[in-house]
């Protein structure tokens, strides 16, 4: 019996705090565990492909312990949804997480809302929709109507971008003309003022004029009558918090008026005149894109390259975190520091992944999944990358615009739909 205790107790007093026998060391470790949350409710975990235990209403979350440092097959599952697949680490004394997990149903239904749909414009949740036969189209989620007629529609519309209080918007012309589009009042004018060279024209910040760039020099029309705002010439400017925010050669500048002196905001060390560059605040951080490929983030007073790529840059940006994406890689950018679903410190860049195949275009569902087209194939992603992404398609194969808020808005085959039920996120 005394022999029996030696070997029993110490067994006993490991096994209660927390150790557990490795058969591959064939010695006793300290043990891990795992967290996992997940929408919907009653979705099914398992490990190594044995079933553990189930969420409910009142629950989602399932955590499991004393597990042997290694890496396990964790799998989540629910009847009529696409199940979530990674193979994740264990550590000792660790609690890996996932907890950010959303299932999606495989039958997502879409309603048809029109027909011959060359492009959507959304906006304050309605869309304007661009016909075929060049008509402006309204639609409130409820009901689609006639906006304008296409008699007052201009030609070859480029693109339409709306004020901040979306009461007007900017009609952009292959053809280099601009329009005014009253949103209440659905009317329409040409801009007679600004010149088919001009570019980067954006809204003022009262909405009552627009300012823009001209040869280098900065414009702004009110009342027909375009105003000089900077006698020396720069490279580009944005607005950003009703001010002017310009690039001149190497110094970020602040633009008021010509009665009042330019501020000189920040030094851009890596400026090269034969470069094309464009100022841009994003989630109210400022970057600097060079020729539309390489990024550069200011970051204590200092620009940070923090994106080579081959192809031209484009992002899209919610809940403090940025994607950007160009013709066939997705990195990510927190804005803050985040400890789940990886560890990453504020401003970081994670290649969250690459793909063969040529990206068109990407939105975010939420802060931990996104929509994304790829060779016009309609796919939504997680951007955990741990192990691989969970990603599948909506089977949409033409689709050339996304838009999403509670339901999915896609124009696929020049058809406008929606979503029959809203997402589960």
């Amino acid at each position: 019996m005394s022999i029996v205790f030696l070997f029993v107790a110490p067994t006993i007093i490991m096994y209660s705090q927390g150790y557990r026998f490795d058969i591959k060391k064939f010695q006793f470790v300290e043990t891990g565990g795992i967290y996992i949350k997940a929408l919907p409710e009653e979705t099914n975990l398992y490990i190594n492909d044995d079933y553990i235990n189930k969420t409910s209403f009142f629950t989602r979350d399932i955590l499991v312990q004393n597990l042997i440092p290694d890496s396990y097959k964790i799998r989540v599952e629910k009847e009529g949804y696409y199940s979530w697949e990674k193979n994740l680490d264990i550590s000792k004394r660790t609690v890996t997480e996932a907890k950010y997990i959303n299932l999606f149903k495989d039958d997502i239904s879409f309603n048809s809302i029109s027909k011959n749909i060359e492009e959507i414009y959304p906006y304050n949740n309605e869309f304007l929709l661009l016909t075929s036969e060049n008509e402006l189209l309204s639609y409130d989620q409820k009901t689609i109507e006639s906006f304008l007629s296409t008699n007052k529609t201009p030609n070859n519309i480029e693109s339409i971008s709306f004020s901040p209080s979306k009461e007007k918007a900017l009609i952009n012309t292959t053809t280099g003309l601009y329009y005014l589009l009253n949103i209440k009042e659905k009317s329409v004018d040409l801009m007679r003022s600004i010149s088919n060279e001009a570019k980067n024209v954006n809204f003022n910040f009262d909405e009552k004029g627009l300012i823009y760039q001209l040869n280098g020099s900065v414009y702004k029309i009110k009342d027909n009558s375009p105003k000089l705002l900077s006698r020396e010439k720069v490279d580009c400017f944005t607005i950003y918090n009703n001010s002017i925010y310009a690039l001149r050669e190497s110094n970020v500048i602040k633009i008021n008026n010509l009665t009042e002196p330019e501020e000189t905001l920040y030094s851009f060390n890596e400026y090269d005149s034969n470069n094309e560059y464009k100022i841009i605040f994003i989630e109210n951080e400022l970057f600097i894109l060079e020729n539309n490929r390489n990024l550069y983030h200011l970051n204590n007073n200092l620009f940070e390259l923090k994106i080579e790529s081959n192809y031209s840059l484009e992002y899209s940006s919610l809940f403090n975190r940025i994607i950007f994406y160009d013709k066939n890689n997705i990195w990510l950018m927190p804005l803050k520091r985040c400890e789940s679903p990886f560890f990453a410190d504020a401003y970081e860049i994670i290649n969250i992944t690459s793909f063969d195949k040529e990206i068109d275009n990407i939105k975010w569902l939420n802060g931990d999944y996104f929509l994304l087209t790829i060779n016009n194939e309609l796919y939504v992603s997680e951007v955990d990358n741990r192990d691989k992404l969970n990603i599948f398609s909506l089977n949409k194969t033409n689709t050339s615009n996304i838009f999403f808020n509670e339901k999915l808005f896609i124009l696929d085959n020049n058809v406008f739909l929606e979503t029959i039920d809203n997402l589960d996120i």
